[in-house]
């Protein structure tokens, strides 16, 4: 999978390829990260940011425009789909995961 992010005026662009049959999986994971980052200290659930996602069979482009003063920061995003998509699944994957035919 290869990822790049980048800001694009007041929007913030991730583009994703090699991601066949994943693109749930990345929807989750921009769906936490959006909550970690935006997160409301009395718990309400705010839109701070409008998405719009394009999806092939093989890449995702997605869209992040802050709303109501809130600004995307590129580099909060790339860490945390980096942190979800890549670092946190060689995570779980257990030391004997080598088939042995």
């Amino acid at each position: 999978m290869m990822m790049r992010v980048h800001e694009q005026g007041d929007e913030v662009h991730v583009e994703l390829s090699g991601i066949a049959g994943r693109q749930q999986r990345v929807l989750a994971a921009l769906t936490e990260c959006q909550r970690l980052v935006c997160d409301c200290p009395d718990g309400a659930p705010v839109a701070k940011a409008s998405v719009s996602v394009r999806s092939g069979s093989n890449d995702m482009r997605i869209k992040l425009k802050g709303q109501n003063g809130f600004r995307c920061e590129a580099s909060v995003i790339y860490r945390c789909l980096r942190h979800a998509l890549i670092e946190q699944p060689r995570q779980l994957l257990p030391a004997s995961s080598a088939v042995v035919a």
